[in-house]
């Protein structure tokens, strides 16, 4: 299983040199796992199904996991995402949930935002370009209309630099617009290959693949519960926000 590169991290990193930063972390509150691809992995297991979950990470407003689920049964399993969900607790311990479930959030609407993420883009080097365009054409007229007056050559001259600084100025910003798309792109291939769908799992038969579930800003704690035939697989994971300097 690939882990996924998320592009707000590198904007994170660069402002944790200059001021505290507020932090989620989620941590499951089970012994501790083992740990693979730098996540801990919590197993449970029931009817010779065995059932692994790792926390990912947090991308936007969504919680993404490692779901990974074997079949040791002598029968085919249907596994559908569509039926995953989470209870928000008021307690690790909580005998009832304070909220109505949360559903998993489905795969094709995961590769929607990354759709959006790149229209924007688009939409933003479009722009760019733009107005790289209509600015170094204001600056053409401005030094050639002081020419024209003074018949100075002092004008021209300064005209070729200001319009060599400005389109060297929309150029960066596109070349920095350009590898965002390329970073966007990439990562939408890899959640492409490896979200968790839908699927029959035969005997002795392994699935895997990434899960994403909406953020709950304001609990403490989640019930994920992982309904597969007629098991149903919980995991407890606690939420803290913390800063980091």
């Amino acid at each position: 299983m690939k882990k996924i590169h998320y592009l707000p991290i590198l904007f994170l990193l660069f402002c944790s040199c200059t001021a505290p930063r507020l932090v989620t972390r989620i941590t499951p509150e089970a012994p501790e796992g083992h740990f693979a691809m730098g996540r801990e992995y919590i197993s449970l297991e029931s009817n010779q199904i065995v059932v692994e979950l790792g926390h990912d990470g947090i991308q936007g407003e969504n919680l993404i996991f490692d779901f990974v689920v074997h079949n040791s049964t002598s029968d085919t399993l249907a596994v559908m995402p569509g039926d995953f969900y989470y209870l928000v607790l008021d307690s690790a311990h909580a005998e009832a949930a304070s909220h109505a479930p949360r559903m998993a959030v489905p795969p094709e609407k995961v590769m929607m935002t990354y759709d959006k993420s790149l229209e924007e883009r688009k939409k933003e080097k479009g722009m760019n370009t733009f107005l790289g365009i209509l600015q170094a054409s204001v600056d053409i007229i401005y030094y050639a209309s002081g020419f024209a007056v003074t018949e100075n050559p002092g004008f021209i001259a300064d005209g070729i630099f200001q319009t060599i600084g400005t389109a060297d100025q929309y150029i960066s910003q596109d070349k920095m617009i350009s590898s965002d798309m390329s970073l966007i792109s990439e990562e939408k291939e890899v959640v492409k290959e490896e979200i968790f769908r839908t699927c029959e799992l035969p005997p002795g038969g392994v699935s895997s693949g990434y899960v994403y579930f909406p953020l709950h800003e304001n609990t403490a704690y989640y019930l994920f519960c992982f309904p597969i035939e007629d098991q149903l697989f919980q995991f407890v994971y606690r939420q803290q926000k913390e800063f980091i300097y």
